[in-house]
């Protein structure tokens, strides 16, 4: 192989690996026939003051969800003072996309005898994700109610996954439901 080939080689594999850890959303994400028609709030819902949303993990409200676990998050437009009340109804879904959430986290130091505190190269790279659905919402009665977003659990990129149908049922439990087509 030539010189112009390694070289090649070599900046193409150096450019890959540099990558931000910061970024919050790609708006990728392929739903593969993943069709919701409508979310069903089953109860009225408080949003906390000076909160835009709040969580649903394992079939109750929680003040925010869990790393660990999937759950789901009703988002409303304005962040207020006082808490909000998103009244039980059916809002349309008008779109759906898949996001990736980004974590960055410590790297684990990896300490030799000889050289404290020196850094070897570790399979810890420090970066989780959370594969999410935002499900964009419309309803006349409460344009103020965004969306729904539907997440994994977060985890190393190798092993994250979007939350199933299951998982999203499960996350919102008697609070309210989606309805696929």
């Amino acid at each position: 192989m030539s010189m112009f080939r390694y070289t090649l080689l070599f900046a193409v594999m150096g450019l890959s690996a540099c990558q931000s850890g910061f970024q919050v959303g790609t708006g990728g994400g392929d739903f593969q026939g993943l069709s919701a028609t409508s979310f069903a709030l089953h109860q009225d819902t408080r949003i906390p003051p000076r909160q835009a949303h709040t969580a649903f993990q394992r079939g109750t409200r929680e003040p925010g969800a869990g790393e660990f676990a999937p759950h789901c998050e009703l988002e409303v437009r304005q962040v207020l003072e006082e808490a909000q009340t998103v009244r039980a109804g059916v809002f349309d879904i008008t779109g759906v996309r898949g996001f990736t959430h980004y974590v960055k986290r410590r790297n684990k130091k990896v300490q030799l005898a000889a050289a404290d505190g020196f850094q070897l190269v570790s399979d810890d790279s420090g970066e989780w994700i959370m594969l999410a659905w935002h499900f964009t919402l419309h309803s006349d009665e409460q344009p103020d109610v965004m969306r729904l977003i539907c997440g994994g659990a977060y985890d190393y990129p190798y092993y994250a996954r979007y939350p199933d149908i299951e998982d999203m049922r499960l996350a919102l439990g008697d609070v309210g439901s989606i309805v696929f087509r």
